[in-house]
């Protein structure tokens, strides 16, 4: 099947992605649309909630209202984080599906999402890319749209990276451990042990920017590249930090996945 692709005006990104930001600090509908003089009805289509058994919407999420039923608040993170990373949203409508790319560690980690994420009991279909790896598609339209409001790419939307500016430490340490997992192309850490993450410029700024405030990492080098943006540090001393704090994270013990 093909996955049809729209993507949105710029300035309609940022429109989207700036109701979307002040419904996480916990402002109403009608205040966003007085604040930004916009059409309510434009924001109550934005901040349309996606009905999902698993996922919360973040604007219920980050102001300290879990929904029981869905997934714990930081397993969401973590998954987030790791999504954010290796996946992206494609097609529209019931063609919705979610693209996860991880080369050769895709099953292990497929099995968690779909048991931690998933509401459906479908199966995963993996397609290997002579360019990519494997990659995993999951065709289950909702958890697409759930995850919409959180920031993880689409051709449709972009990505995100304001999000991270609304996490406490809370939640930005298990998006953090899960954009380490979900780092791709190659290993988070090489076998010397030196810590490159991938993505865009703009999610990598973000994620340097929380490990700064997070961990008290300084900022890293973010330079240009092909096929993703890459952001590295200048010693191996602060590379092990990262190593040390994603260590300690408590859901380790249920994701061992950081090298």
């Amino acid at each position: 099947m093909t996955l049809r692709l729209r993507e949105l005006a710029p300035e309609k990104r940022a429109e989207i992605m700036a109701i979307r930001a002040a419904a996480r600090r916990g402002l109403a509908a009608t205040a966003i649309a007085e604040f930004y003089e916009l059409p309510l009805v434009d924001v109550t289509r934005a901040l349309a909630p996606a009905t999902h058994g698993r996922v919360t919407d973040p604007a219920i999420l980050l102001n300290a209202q879990e929904v029981p039923g869905h997934a714990q608040a930081d397993v969401q993170l973590y998954w987030v984080g790791f999504l954010t990373a290796a996946g992206w949203i494609a097609g529209q409508g019931s063609s919705m599906a979610l693209v996860v790319t991880l080369g050769d560690r895709a099953e292990s980690h497929v099995a968690r999402l779909m048991e931690d994420m998933t509401e459906s009991r479908l199966r995963p279909e993996y397609c290997e890319s002579s360019l990519l790896g494997w990659q995993v598609y999951v065709r289950e339209p909702t958890l697409c749209k759930a995850l919409l409001p959180w920031g993880v790419p689409s051709i449709t939307y972009g990505d995100d990276p304001a999000l991270l500016n609304d996490l406490s430490n809370q939640f930005a340490v298990p998006f953090l451990c899960g954009y380490l997992d979900g780092n791709w192309p190659g290993a988070t850490f090489s076998r010397r042990g030196r810590l490159v993450l991938n993505g865009t410029a703009g999610v990598l700024s973000a994620v340097s920017h929380t490990l700064r405030t997070c961990w008290g990492i300084s900022e890293g080098r973010i330079t240009a590249g092909a096929p993703r943006a890459r952001l590295d540090y200048p010693s191996l001393q602060i590379d092990q930090q990262v190593r040390d704090r994603a260590r300690t994270y408590t859901l380790r013990r249920r994701y061992p996945l950081v090298s």
